[in-house]
């Protein structure tokens, strides 16, 4: 494979040059579990982070919150090797998640009627990454009828939830700052996704405070979380995601929450679980075009944060595990597993050639009502936005050794089931 992460701005060059200066980047900011906690205690002025099974804990003979933490902090001393800026980044999401961990253990023991609130029939878009799930759930979000945690809320949830106007402000300047940093510290990151605090984000984020989310996998080199990730029992999570949706209806009573995020497509079982009644959009597109982009951002991500990056013990293992999710949700439908008729399934290309349309029948097969309004806001956010304004995000098959006729391959189940078309 010949794939390489893009050029680096000189700038992050530079700053991480200033480990090498004072004898490692760990002298400077430092990653150590127990000071962490200390530090999140310390910032948020409380110090219960919840007790085994509670709010969502594993607890009782399961795996809880701190066995995910110090299993992530574990993998990420061994393997994560992080650079200077990989490591002020890391730490400021360390601490944030346990700062929000903190802040809502608190509202939820002085509040307990939180967790009477409803959490009904929720809208989940999934889909593999790269099939156009981010922007679908743009669109969704243009109902009135609709909710959607936004990047700001998700990051301060306690603040969307109780905070006065003032306080309300700062988070959203304070969250929108930091995820938009991102594409200072990468400006090719941009052209696959683009941050911003008052955009619509996943449901990976919602249960970062779990420490059992793809978001830790995704952004870092640690194959030990990710096998710890890979057989976890992610219920507890999915508890945990409700009663922080059911924390934001506070302030979003009587509307549907609409979320979103590929992740789902390997815990539906659970999201079920958790949310019986849940209406889930699928996506579908040629993996020849998706796998290879997912490739390409997962590669990005971690040169954000390691000058270590090497895709090649990925490549397989992410082609063989996306295929086998598809499978799985196939056979899984198909046997009652996961109830069939709570699913409408939607082509990318479909989506792409009208959008309105393919809404409008996702809308009509859950017996929606589709707001008059709606058709020409979302041809008005299009328009706000054409393809390729942030630039065009460059990838191929070949770059990472594979080859479009393989990929299909290797998905060939999941092709005949869906009717999915290659793309040229």
């Amino acid at each position: 494979m010949d794939w390489q992460p893009p050029p680096r701005p000189r700038w992050v060059d530079r700053l991480n040059g200033h480990a090498d200066h004072a004898g490692h980047a760990r002298l400077l900011v430092p990653l150590e579990p127990d000071e962490l906690l200390a530090a999140a205690t310390e910032g948020a002025g409380l110090d219960d982070f919840g007790r085994p099974g509670e709010f969502g804990d594993g607890g009782a003979g399961g795996a809880g919150w701190q066995t995910h933490f110090e299993t992530f902090m574990e993998a990420l001393e061994r393997e994560g090797n992080l650079h200077l800026t990989g490591r002020l980044l890391t730490r400021t999401d360390l601490l944030a998640a346990l700062r929000n961990r903190l802040e809502l253990v608190d509202l939820w023991r002085h509040r307990p009627d939180i967790g009477e609130q409803p959490v009904d029939g929720p809208l989940v878009v999934i889909g593999a990454a790269r099939s156009g799930t981010s922007i679908l759930h743009e669109l969704l979000a243009l109902d009135p009828a609709h909710s959607t945690p936004t990047t700001w809320k998700v990051h301060r949830p306690v603040a969307a939830a109780t905070g006065d106007a003032a306080t309300v402000a700062a988070a959203r300047r304070s969250v929108d700052s930091v995820v938009s940093f991102w594409h200072d510290v990468q400006p090719e990151y941009e052209t696959m996704h683009h941050n911003g605090g008052d955009l619509p984000t996943e449901c990976i984020f919602l249960t970062v405070p779990t420490f059992l989310s793809d978001n830790w996998a995704g952004t870092h080199t640690v194959p030990g979380y990710s096998r710890h990730l890979a057989v976890a029992d992610h219920r507890p999570a999915y508890e945990w995601h409700r009663r922080t949706l059911q924390t934001l209806s506070r302030r979003e009573q009587g509307r549907r929450w609409v979320l979103k995020a590929p992740s789902h497509l390997a815990t539906l079982r659970e999201l079920f679980a958790v949310y019986p009644d849940a209406r889930v959009i699928q996506l579908h597109r040629d993996p020849a075009r998706t796998l290879p982009s997912m490739l390409s951002l997962m590669g990005t991500l971690r040169w954000m944060r390691t000058d270590a990056v090497d895709m090649e013990p990925f490549v397989e293992p992410t082609v063989a595990g996306v295929a086998h999710l598809q499978r799985r949700a196939i056979a899984d439908r198909a046997s009652g597993r996961l109830p069939d008729n709570r699913f409408f399934d939607l082509h990318y290309a479909e989506l792409l050639a009208d959008p309105v349309a393919a809404i409008g029948a996702a809308y009509e097969h859950f017996g929606l009502a589709l707001p008059t309004g709606l058709p020409d806001a979302v041809r008005a956010y299009l328009a706000s936005k054409p393809k390729g304004a942030r630039g065009s995000h460059q990838y191929s098959p070949e770059a990472f050794g594979l080859t479009a006729g393989g990929i299909r391959s290797a998905f060939g189940d999941y092709l005949d089931r869906f009717a999915v078309a290659a793309e040229d």
